[in-house]
């Protein structure tokens, strides 16, 4: 190998000495530089071949004669034969390699009038428009048919609905509004069951990726799960992301899987496989939401467990509004009584569909405000304000009804019993407004939720001590109730609504005072220019804290409503302050999310759709960021082609 690179050098040398006719110092000086680049190049370069320049040669229109067009590019331009279209290079845009071409491939073309070559040149043009026509019509039904299975998926519309209802509709309004010229090009939409469910299967993908993309450039994220089972029986695992991007929080679906049990130990399992597998950071998990399950927030072995043991930092939150609920379900055993009663009477009229026509023809011949009861269920979390009221509004008109039909009437004609119904009607109806507060106001957060949970406890305490002393404006629908009738509620009536008060206070204090008095350690957070505040962290954030109390501009801009983007902005100047405070505002306060997510659920997969594969659906349904339909079609390499068209125009 020596040797040969010695020679090679030697014949360089030998170039150089050749084309150096009057050698001087400057002359050899540039040669010598020549020859060692050559050298460092490689072995296989010489300096006389680098002299070469690549010659593009140009199309002639008397090539035509030849039967030889071109493809019309200018920075690569090659002929073309008008006889067998077969593009040839460029360095055979010679006449003499041209006409070879026509004499060995085409000898019966050889001596054709021009006249031949120029009506065989129209016809290539005729066919490239025509293909190129055909292409961009493609291109435009497969961007359609991406736009289209998209709305199907956020509706969450079955897939067959494309191909029979919405193309059709689309073809009906097309061929109305515009003729039938235009119907061909409507036709090649691809809409079929399996087209659409791709469409949906790779836009879910692509928006699954670009969270997963969010996340890993996050700092922080937390976490909110919830387990639920669909229409098939089939238990399934909502989990929820909170990240930060930019100097905002974001909210969106992170994975939606199928588990067997529900077991801690599959529930943490499927999870973990999850986060792992997207590449995501336990270490990063500042919080986790769940409800009050065994399984969920057990002391021993319970998914929350399972998950600080992965990450320390992890704070766990009860959901607010399940505990809310927890506080309202305990009540008197007269109160329960009266509960159960009005149940029955809305079910007695609302259990057989008969009985619902003649009270709602009741309704309208009286001229009422509403036409029908609500049925009461358990699990939903607004039902029994709604139904009592309800059943209130429409007291007179269901005591007719139930006129010889029931015994129930001679309840709703017992004055004690109307009390205590008006006053769960009212008490239940300012409990939901705290529920819908608790489900996520407009900038709540945990410090603002403890705000509202503690003036509804002092409340409690007002509304209790106004009941006693005979002053009942507190509660409308009861005060009015009085009023009307010329009522006078007895110590019982008046012993027992007092009591049901002082229960809930206890109750509220019990669930939510220990979470209360441990956040308000961090009422710095909430509003860091309160004098005499302190972090209680180290020596470095209580410097921190002074330096931002007493910024004029910041305190100006400050915004309550807003406390995560305030402390996002600060992070490169007060990094210490903003780190901590981001550790307390990134968890949930509740699992309302994961609860209309599971709403979803149920209006996705019914039990004409049991066996839908429901994560992609689900995603694209609920989640909040927009799909970019050029970069789904461009990461899936799609191209339109005519076996995309449906079946019936082939």
């Amino acid at each position: 190998m020596d040797k040969w690179l010695i020679r090679k050098s030697n014949t360089i040398q030998k170039d150089a000495e050749i084309e150096n006719t009057q050698p001087n110092a400057q002359t050899q000086s540039a040669n010598q530089s020549k020859i060692t680049e050559l050298y460092q190049e490689g072995p296989a370069t010489s300096y006389t071949a680098l002299k070469r320049k690549r010659v593009v040669r140009k199309y002639d229109a008397d090539y035509l004669k030849i039967g030889f067009s071109w493809n019309e590019d200018e920075d690569d331009p090659r002929p073309q034969c008008l006889i067998c279209y077969e593009v040839l290079a460029n360095e055979s845009m010679r006449p003499n390699k041209l006409r070879r071409h026509t004499e060995t491939k085409h000898p019966g073309m050889i001596n054709k009038p021009i006249e031949f070559f120029h009506t065989k040149l129209a016809q290539l043009k005729t066919s490239k428009r025509k293909i190129s026509h055909f292409t961009t019509i493609n291109e435009k039904a497969m961007h359609v048919s991406y736009l289209i299975s998209l709305r199907i998926a956020q509706a969450g519309k079955p897939h067959t609905i494309g191909e029979d209802l919405v193309l059709p509709a689309i073809k009906d309004a097309v061929k109305v509004m515009f003729g039938d010229k235009n119907l061909k090009e409507v036709e090649t939409i691809p809409l079929s069951n399996n087209t659409v469910a791709r469409r949906i299967d790779e836009m879910s993908q692509w928006t699954e990726d670009q969270l997963i993309q969010n996340v890993c450039s996050s700092k922080f994220f937390a976490l909110q799960l919830d387990e639920s089972t669909d229409v098939q029986g089939l238990s399934q695992l909502l989990v929820f992301i909170r990240y930060i991007q930019g100097n905002e929080l974001y909210e969106d679906m992170l994975c939606c899987e199928p588990i067997l049990r529900g077991t801690s130990e599959e529930i943490f399992k499927t999870l973990d496989t999850y986060i792992r597998t997207k590449g995501l950071e336990w270490t990063k998990c500042v919080g986790i939401c769940t409800d009050g399950a065994r399984a969920m927030c057990g002391k021993k072995s319970s998914v929350v467990t399972r998950i600080r043991e992965v990450s320390p930092i992890a704070s766990w939150t009860h959901c607010n509004i399940h505990r809310e609920v927890l506080v309202s379900k305990n009540m008197p055993d007269d109160l329960k009584s009266v509960l159960a009663t009005s149940v029955k009477i809305v079910n007695f009229i609302k259990s057989k569909p008969l009985q619902s026509r003649l009270f709602e023809k009741l309704c309208d011949e009286m001229g009422s405000a509403h036409k029908s009861l609500l049925l009461h269920t358990e699990v939903r979390w607004l039902s029994r304000g709604k139904v009592l009221t309800r059943l209130v509004e429409l007291r007179d008109e269901v005591t007719i009804f139930l006129d010889e039909k029931s015994d129930y009437v001679e309840s709703l004609r017992n004055e004690t019993f109307i009390l205590k119904l008006t006053y769960l009607a009212d008490i239940f109806s300012k409990l939901n407004e705290l529920n819908l507060y608790l489900q996520g106001a407009q900038g709540a957060n945990i410090f603002t939720i403890h705000d509202k949970i503690r003036g509804f406890i002092r409340k409690l305490t007002l509304w209790k001590t106004n009941i006693e002393d005979q002053n009942y404006g507190c509660f409308e629908t009861f005060e009015t109730f009085i009023t009307d009738n010329e009522a006078k509620p007895s110590k019982a009536v008046i012993s027992v609504i007092s009591r049901h008060l002082e229960e809930l206070k206890s109750n509220f204090e019990y669930y939510f005072l220990e979470d209360m008095q441990h956040f308000e350690q961090k009422r710095w957070i909430a509003n860091p220019f309160h004098a005499n505040i302190t972090t209680g962290i180290s020596t470095k954030a209580e410097e921190e804290l002074i330096d931002l109390s007493e910024n004029t501009f910041l305190k100006e801009i400050f915004n309550p409503q807003k406390l995560a983007e305030f402390w996002l902005s600060v992070e490169e100047t007060y990094p210490t302050l903003s780190l901590e405070a981001m550790k307390i505002l990134m968890p949930f306060t509740s699992s309302y999310i994961c609860e209309t997510g599971f709403s979803a659920m149920v209006a996705i997969k019914t039990k004409c759709r049991n066996k839908l594969q429901l994560s992609n659906s689900l995603r694209l349904k609920i989640s909040c960021i927009k799909v970019d339909i050029d970069a789904v079609i461009k990461k899936c390499r799609k191209q339109a082609h005519a076996s995309h068209t449906p079946h019936y125009l082939h």
